[in-house]
C-alpha cells in the first residue's frame, strides 16, 4: 500500500503534526508513505492507494480542491482550512509523531486542548472547544530530542500545567510555547516557573515567550505580568506581544498598545486583521520604533 501525504501549507523548517501522526500509523501497518510539500501543478507520476491533504489556511482551499481532482484513488482532506470538525482517530492521535518525515530535531504536540477564551476572531472555540488534557509529554517527546515545542492554545491554564513544566524542567528541555501564553494568568508562581525553563522562540536560535495583547481592556494585566516576569528574574526583551490590529480598534488604539509594550522594554510585533493598519505593522516589525516616532515614518512613507 502507498499513502501520499500533502503539506498543502508547508512552512519551511515547520512540520505539519497531524501529516507525521498519519506516517507513523501507516508505517506501523506496512505501508509506504511519501510526503509532498506544497500543491504541486500535476499528480505524482505513480498513482497512490490512499492521499491525505492537509490544508491550514482557508486561502488554499481552492487549489487544494483542485488538486484532489487528479486522482483516482480516495483522496482525504482535512485542516482548519477545510473542516474544522475533522479528527483523527483515537490510535493516531495519541500515536509518537513520525519526526524523520520532516527530517527535524525537535519533537513536538498538545499537552492540552481548548482554551478558557472565547475570542471572537480565534477558531479554537469552535474547533477545540472549552480547555481540557490532551497527553503526557512523553507520549510525543523523542527522548533523542532536547528540543520540545508546544502547540498548547493556552498553556497556563491547562489543568497539568504545573506537571508538564516539572517534566520539561526534570529533562531540561529547550521549550517553546508557540501558540503564546495568556498574560492573564500570570501569577507570581506561573512566572517563577517560567523562570526556570530553558524557552526559546520556534528555531531555538534566541530566548523568547510570546503574549497576545489584543485590546486596551488587558492593559492591566499585560503591565502587571510583564513586572510579576521581570520579578522572577525573566529579562523584558525576551518577552514578545502580539498586537491584534484592525479587529475592533482603531489605528490610534493599535498605537497606544505598541507604546504600551515598548515602555514596559518588551517587543512589540503587530498582526494585521484582514489587512488593518499595514503601515503601523511595519513601523513596529521592523523596529523602526526604535528610531522615528510614527508620524516621522509615515510622512516618509507616503511620499515615496
Amino acid at each position: 500500500m502507498r499513502v501520499l501525504l500533502v503539506d498543502a501549507d508547508s512552512k519551511a523548517g515547520f512540520p505539519n503534526l497531524v501529516l507525521m501522526k498519519l506516517s507513523a500509523y501507516y508505517k506501523s501497518i506496512g505501508a509506504a508513505v511519501d510526503l509532498l510539500k506544497g500543491i504541486p501543478s500535476c499528480s505524482p507520476l505513480e498513482e497512490p492507494d490512499l492521499v491525505f491533504i492537509s490544508v491550514i489556511f482557508e486561502k488554499n482551499r481552492a487549489h487544494v480542491l483542485d488538486y484532489e481532482k487528479q486522482f483516482r484513488c480516495p483522496v482525504r482532506i482535512g485542516g482548519s482550512g477545510f473542516n474544522l470538525a475533522s479528527e483523527l482517530s483515537y490510535e493516531i492521535e495519541h500515536m509518537m509523531p513520525d519526526y524523520a518525515l520532516y527530517g527535524v530535531d525537535f519533537s513536538m504536540g498538545f499537552t492540552s486542548r481548548g482554551c478558557v477564551r472565547h475570542c471572537g476572531f480565534c477558531i479554537v472555540p469552535e474547533k477545540e472547544g472549552l480547555i481540557r488534557d490532551n497527553a503526557p509529554i512523553a507520549e510525543f517527546w523523542n527522548p533523542e530530542h532536547s528540543k520540545l515545542i508546544l502547540l498548547d492554545n493556552n498553556f497556563g491554564a491547562s489543568p497539568r500545567w504545573r506537571e508538564n513544566a516539572e517534566y520539561i524542567q526534570q529533562y531540561g528541555l529547550k521549550v517553546n510555547f508557540n501558540q503564546g501564553l495568556d498574560i492573564r494568568l500570570m501569577t507570581e508562581e506561573f512566572a517563577g516557573v517560567l523562570a526556570d525553563l530553558r524557552y526559546y522562540n520556534w528555531r531555538f536560535k534566541t530566548r523568547g515567550l510570546y503574549f497576545a495583547f489584543d485590546s486596551m481592556n488587558v492593559e492591566d494585566a499585560v503591565v502587571h505580568g510583564v513586572d510579576l516576569l521581570s520579578g522572577a528574574g525573566i529579562p523584558r526583551r525576551h518577552l514578545m506581544f502580539y498586537i491584534l490590529a484592525g479587529y475592533d480598534t482603531t489605528e490610534q488604539e493599535d498605537l497606544c498598545r505598541i507604546e504600551i509594550v515598548k515602555g514596559l522594554g518588551a517587543i512589540p510585533y503587530v498582526m494585521p486583521y484582514n489587512g488593518a493598519h499595514i503601515p503601523a505593522a511595519r513601523w513596529a516589525n521592523r523596529r523602526y520604533y526604535q528610531f522615528v516616532p510614527y508620524s516621522d515614518y509615515m510622512r516618509v512613507a507616503d511620499k515615496q
